[in-house]
């Protein structure tokens, strides 16, 4: 999934907010400058939060520095290292914590395996940890993955016992994101933390980075270049645009009903295999690019599609975004450079709060 990234920097703030309290609900998302925190955070200021974000990088050319947000007198921005402890003391007390901060991306993943492993625990056991002294936390919502669901991710529900392999480095994102659900629950029991759990899956939409499947497909095909689907092209997935995921987890965060359970967000509409995935943005861009199927000698999921029983009965989620217009949208963003964005919020439907 793509969210942001818990690296080495130290616990340092860059338009560092105070410790006092406002009237305005006040959330802290870690992970925050990257794709997913930083639509999370336009959502939660048209809601009338404060909104303190933290990353381990420079917050120059991310998600966030491309939005705009950073404009607006109630969005705070601060650099941390969330595997160190206390590296979010300076932030002070919060009404929600969003916990989005991850090693992720295939080839990362691949690549550093266990230091994927050991960020994503650890990061989630110290922000855990922060999250346990706050004195009047209303949730605590961990960002984990569709992949614990393995081979499965298709009609299985968020009650079922996950499926997660350790032989192969491609899985230690699962498994790293299955410990932290495992630590979660484990704070929860000790501490009485009020959470939620939320597995997306397969999140687009402008600002996000390359490496990601609509986005790499779609910078190819307007480069005029091949377009490489990894595999023989039949893996099924479920395209989820990043406001219907937005407004999903918002819904996560004010239902009292899925306090301390896992809950799926994406979209079972869009049903598509990644070749015709393919086959479309290639339509879309208008592009004449070859699409070449290529073995990556990873293994992968055949089938991922979620389960949004207890989304739609629980928390009234309801995806609404087309998916050909979100492309369409998505490619526009990238043809234009991949440069600034305004996000525009589209639904009416989003949660109030008090």
């Amino acid at each position: 999934m793509g969210q942001g990234r818990a690296g080495s920097a130290r616990g340092r703030g860059t338009h560092r907010t105070t410790t006092r309290r406002t009237t305005l609900p006040r959330t802290l998302i870690t992970g925050g400058f990257g794709f997913l925190g930083t639509w999370l955070a336009a959502a939660l200021r048209r809601g009338g939060h404060e909104v303190v974000l933290v990353d381990n990088r420079e917050v120059e050319g991310t998600p966030l520095w491309l939005s705009g947000l950073l404009g607006d007198p109630a969005v705070s921005t601060g650099r941390a290292d969330v595997t160190e402890p206390g590296a979010l003391d300076p932030w002070g007390k919060f009404d929600y914590l969003l916990h989005a901060a991850a090693v992720l991306g295939v080839t990362r993943v691949r690549e550093a395996p266990r230091s994927t492993i050991m960020v994503n625990t650890l990061g989630t056991e110290m922000t855990l940890r922060f999250a346990a002294q706050q004195p009047d936390l209303k949730r605590f919502v961990l960002f984990s993955t569709s992949e614990v669901y393995g081979d499965l991710a298709e009609r299985t529900t968020e009650d079922d016992w996950l499926s997660v392999r350790v032989d192969d480095p491609r899985w230690s994102y699962a498994v790293s994101k299955a410990a932290a659900e495992a630590m979660t629950v484990a704070y929860a029991g000790e501490y009485g933390l009020p959470f939620v759990t939320v597995r997306p899956f397969n999140v687009y939409g402008p600002l996000r980075t390359s490496g990601y499947a609509v986005n790499a497909l779609a910078e190819r095909a307007l480069a005029g270049e091949p377009l490489t689907v990894h595999g023989d092209g039949a893996q099924v997935r479920a395209w989820c645009h990043v406001e219907d995921f937005v407004n999903g987890v918002l819904r996560a965060m004010r239902s009292p009903e899925v306090a301390g359970q896992a809950v799926n967000i994406g979209d079972d509409r869009h049903v598509l295999t990644i070749g015709e995935l393919a086959e479309h943005i290639r339509e879309i861009a208008g592009s004449a690019s070859e699409i070449r199927y290529a073995s990556t000698g990873a293994p992968d999921i055949r089938h991922r599609k979620p389960n949004l029983d207890r989304a739609r009965t629980v928390l009234g989620h309801q995806p609404r975004r087309d998916l050909t217009d979100g492309l369409r949208e998505t490619i526009a963003w990238l043809r234009g450079g991949s440069g600034p964005y305004r996000i525009e919020l589209t639904r009416e439907d989003w949660p109030a709060w008090e």
